[in-house]
């Protein structure tokens, strides 16, 4: 049986085999949604990792990939590694962000989400109740991120998008 060219296995497996190595052409279907592939380096820096959607833990009506965010947080801040709950506030706070776009204006909410991406955002996380920067993605150290690559990233409010490749940092879409 031969198979003609789709979008999906042309653009979008090809895009996620330049970026983690991954042939999903090359795999039956059935094995895409399974255990999570290897890794590819692009990069002495950076490793992106091909996982399914159904892989990534999250509901269609979530952005973030709440489990690897909360990961991160702990893993690029010495506050919530001590104590892993102050996740749950950072996590609060980055949700109130993509539920205020209609109020506020899609403009300003990614002004907001930017600087909290940047790491000029701050919680009263340090002694005393002290504002300590909260870090989302470790620009110092670019090893210790988690780069997830994606296809087929449904989205749910109030209608269904589904973008078709989807690069996340930690968690985060930051390229569709």
């Amino acid at each position: 049986i031969t198979v003609g060219f789709t979008e999906l296995n042309s653009v979008e497996h090809y895009i996620i085999h330049q970026v983690s190595g991954v042939n999903l052409n090359s795999l039956p279907e059935s094995d895409q949604a399974k255990e999570p592939l290897p890794q590819y380096a692009i990069d002495s820096e950076m490793q992106w990792q091909f996982q399914s959607p159904e892989q990534l833990g999250r509901g269609v009506n979530e952005v973030l990939v709440e489990p690897e965010l909360v990961q991160a947080l702990a893993r690029v801040n010495q506050e919530i590694e001590a104590n892993p709950n102050l996740a749950d506030e950072v996590i609060h706070k980055l949700r109130a962000i993509l539920l205020s776009v209609n109020q506020v204006g899609l403009v300003k909410a990614n002004e907001e989400f930017f600087l909290w991406l940047t790491g000029e955002k701050t919680m009263p996380f340090g002694e005393n109740n002290r504002h300590v920067p909260v870090s989302l993605i470790d620009f110092d150290n670019l090893t210790n991120n988690n780069y997830i690559v994606t296809n087929q990233f449904r989205i749910h409010h109030r209608e269904t998008k589904i973008p078709d490749v989807v690069m996340m940092i930690n968690g985060i879409p930051v390229v569709v």
